[in-house]
């Protein structure tokens, strides 16, 4: 993974990690179990260490009883205002 994917994985478990404390205020180990993710699975999504599959996001936002699409502006609105994921300006 290059360093701006990496960056961006670590925006996307802090956004995950704050909303399941918040929301549910389950631990990781109880939040895992009732919906179906392995416990080392969420953890590595929300420590930024791997890039989450469409099916764990939507798992999880609809654990948070929120749409796939609620969680992904969730997420951008964590990023900084300059953030690119991109290392160039042609996208």
């Amino acid at each position: 993974m290059k360093d701006r994917e990496k960056e961006y994985c670590k925006i996307i478990g802090n956004a995950i990690r704050q909303l399941r404390k918040k929301q549910t205020q389950k631990s990781l180990t109880i939040f895992a179990y009732e919906n179906d993710i392995p416990s080392s699975t969420l953890s590595h999504i929300e420590l930024g260490q791997n890039q989450p599959g469409i099916v764990n996001l939507k798992k999880i936002a609809t654990s948070l009883n929120i749409s796939l699409p609620e969680l992904i502006t969730i997420i951008e609105k964590n990023l900084p205002s300059d953030f690119s994921i991109f290392e160039d300006d042609h996208y």
